[in-house]
């Protein structure tokens, strides 16, 4: 694996921290003493990072759902993933983080038997649910060297230094009290009425959609757009269909830039912007398959069982990337500069891990894809 030898060394850094942080809680800690409750009604699972992050802790939620049958089970989210557990079944209240006064009030009115903190495992968070007097305080998934690790838990798992994927990481939490499930797909209802529109919206198109997520936030996990243009291209000659681009509001010109490189204009279409996120779910669901960069859309894809052709190279696939067993994963680990997990080339090595990857390596994947 072609791992930069600094980026390794940091792996191995971050392995030691994480080991000395569970060693200095298992000789020093006092709340790890409190016996976990003999009756579990109300649980409180905090997930305060990214909309990825939020949908790979969807199975954890599930798990503790069918543990804990009767059991009230929140979330604690930041304002805008609200939206993202709007209709998972098995999630009772959203509450958002807002200043740490007004959560503290708001977590401490409902007497949670249970809370299982996930991300991130602060000093902050973990003070937080101490002040909040939840009777028992698990966590937390495995984070970076700069996360503190949750000095106030009752219950701290032990370091897992294997690179799995983020829903195993998560599950990891819960199956140190016993709570386990074979069921590892991501909970992501398709709103009926989004779903409706995106009928609305697509049947014009009258044949096979692909969609393709082209940006990023992150520079070093964008592809080259002169070779989504030409991937485009070759999907709408070889399988006569429709290609829809996806973004948000700010990427339509970046979408738009891509567009204006191909041939076959009248066969793309610009959606960026265009859908809200129930929507953009449902729109996911529709196509018959996804080409993406390491984005939430790949756990979209997962979430509604699209099939889809994942492009990676600064972050780690075993870990981020499609947890849908239909899906493939390009990444040039054999021949490339790859994994740093950076948003920038810290290395020089000017976004090799991207540049990599080639037009015959995506068509490859699609064609194996296309018809499953």
């Amino acid at each position: 694996m072609a791992i930069h030898l600094l980026k390794r060394f940091e792996d191995k850094f971050r392995d030691f921290v994480m080991w000395l942080d569970y060693l200095a809680y298992a000789l020093l800690n006092p709340f790890k003493f409190k016996p976990f409750p003999k009756k579990v009604e109300r649980i409180l699972v905090v997930e305060l990072l990214k909309m990825g992050d939020l949908l790979v802790a969807t199975p954890t939620i599930r798990a503790l759902k069918e543990k804990f049958r009767d059991a009230q089970i929140d979330v604690l989210v930041l304002p805008k993933m609200k939206e993202v557990v709007k209709n998972n079944p098995h999630v009772n209240e959203k509450i958002v983080y807002g200043s740490f006064k007004r959560t503290k009030e708001i977590i401490s009115s409902k007497n949670y038997d249970l809370s299982v903190l996930l991300h991130p495992g602060s000093f902050k968070i973990s003070w937080l649910l101490f002040c909040s007097n939840i009777k028992y305080r698990l966590g937390c998934a495995k984070s970076g060297i700069r996360y503190g690790k949750g000095f106030f838990l009752n219950k701290k798992i032990k370091p897992n230094l294997v690179w799995q994927h983020k829903i195993e990481d998560n599950l990891d939490v819960v199956r140190s009290i016993g709570v386990d499930t074979s069921n590892k797909q991501i909970v992501l209802p398709v709103d009926k009425v989004a779903k409706k529109k995106v009928m609305s919206l697509t049947k014009k198109f009258g044949k096979k959609l692909i969609g393709i997520h082209a940006p990023s936030l992150h520079r070093s996990q964008q592809w080259v757009p002169e070779r989504f243009a030409e991937v485009a291209d070759s999907l709408v000659k070889l399988y006569k269909c429709h290609i829809v681009f996806t973004g948000t509001d700010e990427d339509k010109n970046y979408i738009n830039h891509i567009i204006s490189m191909t041939e076959k204009k009248s066969s793309m279409s610009n959606f960026a912007g265009k859908t809200n996120l129930q929507e953009y779910i449902a729109l996911i669901d529709k196509l018959d398959l996804l080409i993406s960069v390491d984005t939430s859309a790949l756990h979209i894809a997962s979430a509604t069982s699209t099939p889809t052709v994942a492009l990676f190279g600064p972050t780690i696939p075993m870990i981020w990337g499609p947890s849908y067993p239909k899906s493939s994963v390009i990444w040039k680990e054999k021949s490339s500069c790859v994994g740093c997990r950076k948003y920038a080339c810290v290395f020089k090595k000017d976004f090799e891990c991207m540049r990599s990857i080639n037009v015959i390596d995506v068509l490859k994947q699609v064609e194996k894809l296309i018809n499953v």
